[in-house]
């Protein structure tokens, strides 16, 4: 008699795979993402930027978080 087959069930092949929550310090996240330091510091100063992390005085940006607001500033028309 064989086993039973066993199937996974990875038919969803539209799921992206799970980011490394990666921690990015503020020199890192703005070459990531193509900026300067001193843009990234002034979105974060004016909450235009993306979403961060305050550890006591260290600033930290997920990967994910920079790939989402870098995604939400995508335009189709200058005029947007």
């Amino acid at each position: 008699m064989n086993p039973p087959i066993v199937q996974n069930n990875t038919s969803n092949k539209s799921a992206r795979p799970e980011l490394p929550s990666r921690k990015l310090n503020v020199a890192e996240a703005a070459h990531f993402l193509g900026l300067s330091v001193s843009t990234l510091n002034k979105f974060r100063l004016s909450d235009g930027g993306p979403r961060y992390l305050k550890l006591g005085r260290r600033v930290l940006y997920d990967v994910r978080d920079l790939e989402q607001w870098a995604s939400s500033r995508a335009r189709i028309h200058t005029s947007q």
